[in-house]
């Protein structure tokens, strides 16, 4: 390779577009019907690492100071800025809330770019998974049953979104999901206490967005 040539330079806008070409096809495989996107989602971590190991590349790599290219972290924030600006303004035209109603004792509600919502009526309520992208999520248990002294749990990632977790008055919500430049609310006017009333785990991530807990 003369040095005329042009060669693939590891930058972070490489490892943000292999992030939107994953994302991208993660969505395409959900609306395919080949693979629900909730369960390609919890590998999310992958995309800091990603840009991890772009930016310790390219802290390495030779700048020539006479180049007159745009500097790099400046095209990176552009891009970051058009893909939520789009994203966002997507969500916000997009059709009304998808509710679905169900009795299984575990629940799985993925809102990425939209709204979907979830009522329970299960018998034995055990867990759930809430996946919340650019979009709202909202989890309804007040119809489900958990018994005094059970122990339910709830997976909770929420990126640039809001969720929103309905529980009966009297349960106890044990909460452990760790906010990320986000906020976690516990809105009841009334909360079980631990010692005998149904108990709720939630567990995860609140990334640039917000999870409520509402009765």
């Amino acid at each position: 390779m003369t040095a005329a040539e042009p060669r693939v330079r590891v930058t972070t806008n490489l490892a943000l577009g292999i992030c939107l070409i994953l994302l991208g096809t993660i969505l395409i495989l959900d609306r395919l019907g080949l693979m629900p996107a909730s369960q390609l989602l919890r590998f999310w971590p992958i995309g800091l690492v990603l840009f991890g190991i772009a930016m310790v590349i390219q802290s390495f790599q030779r700048v020539d100071p006479a180049s007159t290219a745009p500097r790099e972290h400046d095209g990176l924030g552009h891009a970051l800025v058009w893909v939520i600006v789009s994203l966002v303004v997507w969500n916000g035209f997009s059709l009304g809330t998808t509710v679905r109603t169900d009795s299984s004792d575990t629940a799985n509600v993925v809102a990425v770019m939209s709204r979907h919502q979830r009522i329970s009526n299960a018998a034995v309520f055990r867990s759930a998974e809430v996946t919340t992208i650019i979009g709202r999520a909202d989890l309804d248990l007040r119809k489900a049953t958990v018994a005094p002294g059970d122990e339910a749990v709830i997976e909770v990632f929420t990126l640039m979104g809001g969720s929103t977790i309905r529980v009966p008055e009297g349960w106890y919500v044990d909460v452990r999901a760790t906010p990320v430049m986000g906020g976690i609310r516990d809105r009841r006017s009334e909360k079980g206490d631990a010692s005998g009333a149904p108990r709720i785990v939630v567990r995860g991530f609140v990334m640039w967005g917000g999870l409520d807990i509402r009765s």
